[in-house]
């Protein structure tokens, strides 16, 4: 007993070693290999390593690189969660938008990132899921990110300008089914396209996407009249929605969502369809488990405080505490369905 006591000790030492950490680590194998097997001895110094690296993480501030533009509703979700990161860790975290690319920007500079835990990407499935379908030469791989925690179900919704004809989305499909009619998306890549993709297979209109690079000139231009139909997320179209300027006309979630209980989902205008969008936080590949796993669980308290919750609900979102292997889980199922649908409708992937 004394012996794995003193093993135990001097392993532990060995993992905070820091800068020297090999130089204790040839030392320690020098004492005790004569007393413990070389395979369990490695395996104790790892142990070891990972311990300290847990206890000390984090040290400094956390970066979190939001996939969307300033002010949009995952930049403000990002902040909510930030604010709280900030307490439960007592270290600052900062959140930064970094838009463009449908979301590609942001979710290079986190995937090139040191994996440390220290620089994190916040974003919805069209950088994670839709981009790496859709898009050619994309500068990284769905292998450089893992997740961290599901933060947000975030319905999509369609609208229209408020000085316009259609009053349901009954009416919009009868009428798209009849005439070309465009659509406004934040992005060609993206969820918003791919339900009015959906319309056209499940419902035979004739949907014309006109992508946008964000949200904001997307929003502006079917206010004006430009375009007639936006699809983007709820949070986005609420505000223009709660000042008159665009009427909504269907949420993307299979059943009505709480906070808007006389706005139809689209599963009601076409039976079985949903495209369900959720926020995450992602980090690098190759960041350690036990980080990982603290921020999940810390993530997973803060999503349970009534708060919060009511703070989601009111910019157009849904507090979703989950597991990392859930939502790895809910990825994996998300590309073959998307995947599917792309190549069903022949949609081209973009440069």
């Amino acid at each position: 007993m004394t012996i794995t006591i003193r093993a135990t000790t001097v392993v532990r030492d060995a993992g905070r070693a820091g800068a020297t950490g090999a130089r204790w680590r040839r030392a320690v194998l020098r004492l005790l290999a004569p007393i413990v097997p070389r395979a369990a001895l490695a395996s104790m110094l790892a142990l070891g390593c990972i311990t300290a690296s847990a206890q000390t993480w984090p040290s400094k501030p956390i970066h979190i690189l939001v996939a969307a533009g300033a002010g949009s509703s995952p930049d403000v979700f990002a902040r909510v969660l930030g604010e709280r990161l900030t307490h439960a860790l007592g270290q600052a975290v900062v959140v930064e938008a970094r838009p463009g690319g449908n979301g590609s920007i942001a979710a290079r500079s986190v995937a090139t990132a040191a994996p440390d835990g220290y620089t994190l990407l916040f974003s919805g499935n069209s950088a994670l899921i839709v981009n790496p379908l859709m898009t050619r030469d994309l500068p990284y791989k769905e292998a450089d990110l893992v997740p961290v925690a599901p933060v947000c179900l975030v319905p999509l919704a369609v609208a229209v300008s408020s000085a316009s004809d259609v009053k349901s989305i009954q009416e919009l499909l009868a009428h798209a089914k009849e005439s070309e009619t465009f659509f406004a998306t934040p992005g060609a890549a993206s969820l918003s396209r791919l339900i009015g993709e959906s319309f056209n297979e499940r419902a035979g209109t004739k949907l014309r996407n006109i992508p946008y690079p964000t949200s904001g000139p997307a929003q502006t231009d079917v206010i004006g009249g430009r375009v007639p139909v936006l699809i983007d997320g709820l949070g986005g179209i609420v505000p223009h929605a709660k000042a008159g300027r665009l009427r909504l006309l269907a949420v993307s979630t299979p059943t009505r969502f709480p906070d808007y209980p006389d706005t139809p989902s689209i599963a009601e205008a076409v039976p079985g369809l949903s495209v369900p969008g959720i926020n995450s936080l992602m980090a690098p590949a190759g960041t350690p488990e036990p980080v990982l796993d603290l921020l999940n669980q810390t993530i997973n308290q803060i999503l349970q405080d009534p708060v919060v919750g009511q703070r989601f609900l009111a910019m157009g979102g849904q507090a979703a505490p989950g597991s990392r292997t859930a939502l790895a889980e809910t990825f994996r199922q998300q590309r073959v369905d998307f995947k599917r649908l792309i190549e069903s409708a022949n949609i081209q992937a973009a440069q």
